[in-house]
């Protein structure tokens, strides 16, 4: 596939940006004019606010980052049902990315390209554990897709997913959009790895049998990680990951493990140790793409692109751009189940 970003992937590391949410919640807003009374889904921003979406992506561009996640985490038929607004699926999300396009616009130049990343969440509901159906799913994920594809996004990430059938349905419904739209982009998959459940996503399954699972998908150009941990937390799994998929890797961690401080979630990694925590996993083990979650600024994407020096944006900006750490990786022929698999 001839595309820009995966391009510039082959040349050097890519950074995205950090935490929508994160920075949305530092903005005093209206829970009834700004919010529309739902305040856990804030795509509905990209109605009301759409000025702060697009300050909020600007503040990311401005500090270095090669490309910022839409606003659409929750922007499917299924989460926006629950706010009463699925039939606005399609048109918030070509929004979402319309506004992030302005911001992209507004930091490209004629040495350097600034990329939008359709964001596609997990939604609220298992599939796996019966909470809905392939085809309702499937229809979900394909009126994002559309929205996102009409808005001009460079390429679209099926994130913090915790069900590999999920995945698969996502991954349809990606092309079918873009089939029924007559582009081809990028598409990329980040899962989510839960403590809780042993280091495994949600319904128990492993990096082995996610990397197994994913594989034979070649439209699936990068894998990778994100959310639920800090970067040291994620080790083991990057480590997997980067010796056995066959294609470009990705990670975009919390900054450090949640804690509950006055009622409030708050995140411990600042940003030199967030971006400390990251430069292993590029220097030693051959990442790709990098970025932030949960509680992760501006100031760590900046701090981070400082680190990364020639291997990231730094290098574009000089006219000294060094590749990114080489891997060889071995894919061998397995059978996997939800949990685990095996050769």
């Amino acid at each position: 596939m001839k595309n820009a970003l995966l391009d510039l992937l082959a040349r050097r590391v890519v950074v995205l940006d950090g935490a929508m949410g994160t920075s949305i919640h530092t903005y005093p807003l209206d829970l009834q004019r700004d919010w529309l009374g739902q305040e856990n889904i804030s795509e509905v921003l990209n109605l009301t606010r759409p000025e702060i979406i697009q300050e909020i992506h600007e503040s990311f561009f401005a500090v270095g980052c090669d490309a910022v996640e839409t606003n659409t985490f929750g922007a499917n038929k299924i989460v926006l049902a629950e706010a009463g607004m699925p039939e606005r699926t399609f048109e918030i999300n070509e929004l979402a990315a319309q506004i992030a396009r302005r911001a992209a616009d507004k930091f490209t130049t004629a040495r350097r390209q600034r990329f939008v990343i359709g964001s596609m969440g997990p939604g609220t509901k298992l599939v796996s554990l019966g909470m809905t159906d392939w085809v309702t799913m499937e229809d979900s994920y394909a009126e994002q897709c559309r929205g996102l594809i009409a808005g001009g996004v460079d390429g679209l990430l099926i994130e913090t997913a915790q069900d590999l059938l999920q995945i698969k349905i996502a991954i349809n419904a990606a092309c079918k959009a873009m089939d029924d739209a007559g582009v081809r982009l990028p598409l990329m998959v980040q899962v989510s790895m839960d403590l809780n459940a042993g280091q495994s996503m949600l319904m128990g399954s492993d990096s082995s049998a996610v990397v197994a699972t994913i594989a034979p998908y070649e439209q699936v150009q990068v894998l990778g990680l994100n959310c639920a941990t800090g970067p040291t937390e994620l080790t083991e799994h990057v480590h997997y990951f980067c010796q056995h998929w066959p294609r470009y890797v990705s990670i975009q961690p919390n900054a450090g493990m949640p804690l509950m401080v006055d009622g409030e979630a708050h995140f411990p990694l600042g940003a030199q140790d967030f971006a400390r925590g990251m430069k292993r996993f590029i220097e030693d083990f051959g990442v790709n793409l990098v970025g932030g979650c949960c509680g992760t600024r501006p100031a760590h994407l900046k701090e981070l692109i400082n680190l990364l020096g020639d291997r990231g944006p730094l290098g574009d900006e000089r006219n000294h751009i060094l590749p990114a750490v080489a891997r060889q990786p071995s894919l061998r022929a397995q059978v996997s189940s939800l949990v685990s698999a095996e050769d």
